[in-house]
């Protein structure tokens, strides 16, 4: 408890009741019951297996630090504003809904889209990219955005390729136009990641194993290897 009679720095004692705020309304927003599509294309297959049984009650996820649900907001706001941009620029988009953009295995496994490029506006300047698309967009540190940007997305991360695959087969799109901003220095990065039948019906496959109970490979026997050591299940999966 800290000791507001105390001489603590005024950013301590503020930022003590912004991140007691923040936890506050993460937990009673913390409900969903599904397996999200997020999550899918995880390096460890168990650690998407617990995530669905975290959906369905049956262990426990815990909160994630106030300044790690500090920074989901930031991509949140920043998704927002480059929505905005893309529209300045020509592009039209489709209807958002802020639920599900699509629902499968009983409601069991869904996922919420950014948005679908459906349109382009300006008359007499050729439109860059192939309409309709998906479209995906990620905030990043610099150090990630830098490697995205060498590496491109399928090498950078299996989380968001797998994403975006499953995305394009719920929606029956061929592309998406996945683009990625900069935090640190607002530049953007912007890729065409083309629909994969065959990757997506690995993760789709992956999906049908969890959801029939099978038990999923952790990645390591070793709770000291790095990527154990971030996980959120780390307790649970190394008993």
């Amino acid at each position: 408890m800290l000791d507001f009679n105390s001489r603590s720095a005024l950013t301590d004692r503020l930022n003590y009741l912004i991140d007691n705020a923040i936890s506050a309304t993460a937990a009673e927003s913390q409900s969903r019951n599904y397996l999200g599509a997020s999550v899918i294309g995880h390096v460890c297959e168990r650690h998407v297996q617990f995530h669905y049984m975290a959906a369905m009650g049956e262990v426990t996820r815990p909160m994630p630090a106030p300044r790690i649900l500090r920074i989901f907001d930031r991509g949140n706001m920043y998704e927002e504003r480059v929505r905005q941009w893309l529209k300045q620029a020509g592009f039209l988009f489709g209807r958002t809904s802020k639920g599900k953009s699509f629902s499968d295995f009983d409601g069991q496994f869904s996922g919420h889209v950014d948005g679908v490029i459906t349109g382009w506006k300006q008359q007499g300047v050729v439109c860059p990219v192939e309409l309709p698309a998906l479209w995906e967009n990620k905030c990043l540190g610099s150090k990630g955005w830098k490697k995205l940007e060498d590496d491109k997305l399928k090498k950078y991360s299996s989380t968001y390729f797998a994403q975006v695959q499953i995305y394009m087969y719920y929606l029956g799109l061929e592309r998406c136009l996945f683009t990625a901003i900069n935090a640190d220095t607002m530049d953007i990065y912007h890729e065409l990641v083309p629909y994969d039948v065959f990757e997506c019906e690995l993760y789709r496959a992956r999906v049908q194993a969890i959801m029939t109970g099978q038990a999923m490979q952790k990645i390591s026997n070793d709770p000291s290897y790095y990527i154990c050591k971030m996980c959120d299940f780390i307790g649970a999966c190394h008993a």
